[in-house]
């Protein structure tokens, strides 16, 4: 083809000079394949990567809880005070009911009461007792006594003088304490041991007589 120029062979006299100019070079090497894989890696991995990996992470701050809120001038409820203890029931008082001579204000039967019927029954009782401005009551528990007609019905027969038990325990408990001052057996006409006189306390104070 027109205009290009025909390669030459080189004469034995250069190739000879060129392998005399030459002798002393060293062929370059090509890098191995595991050198530019960690080199790729390198490049691909982000400076301080390993670094941020294994470093510790930092403790917590602990937060301090916000101080309680007290209003200024708030005063807090009063607690509501405990009633006295039972008082000695006056013997002269116990002898003018006996003998007539002072009167029974009100009387409760708890006869035939379930316990829980019989507690919420004289609570009531107490409690208007002393908003009537009573002062001595008598609650009739019942001896407890078995009769031929009860003595194979197994809820009369558990039932019957527990209230005899119960009634002085429940007088004693400070609920009923704000209603009353102090109680004894009652007389024999009145059912002896099968009731109680019960003095009622002032309206007023927790403390009052």
């Amino acid at each position: 083809m027109e205009g290009r120029r025909k390669k030459r062979l080189l004469s034995k006299e250069e190739i000879e000079l060129w392998a005399h100019v030459t002798r002393n070079d060293e062929p370059l090497s090509r890098p191995k394949p595991d050198t530019l894989a960690s080199g790729e890696a390198d490049e691909a991995t982000p400076p301080f990567a390993g670094a941020a990996a294994t470093a510790k992470p930092l403790d917590p701050v602990p937060v301090r809880p916000e101080p309680a809120i007290t209003r200024v001038g708030a005063t807090p409820a009063p607690l509501r005070p405990s009633p006295p203890p039972h008082q000695p029931f006056d013997h002269r008082i116990v002898r003018k009911i006996a003998r007539g001579r002072r009167e029974i204000d009100a009387r409760l039967d708890l006869h035939g009461l379930r316990q829980h019927d019989a507690y919420v029954t004289l609570r009531a009782f107490l409690a208007r007792c002393q908003l009537e401005g009573h002062r001595h009551v008598l609650i009739i528990t019942g001896k407890g006594g078995r009769t031929d007609s009860d003595s194979r019905d197994f809820w009369n027969s558990e039932k019957r003088g527990v209230l005899r038990r119960l009634v002085p325990h429940w007088l004693a408990e400070p609920e009923f304490r704000a209603h009353v001052i102090s109680f004894t057996e009652s007389a024999h006409h009145h059912g002896g041991s099968g009731a109680l006189y019960v003095t009622i306390r002032r309206r007023g104070k927790p403390g009052s007589v």
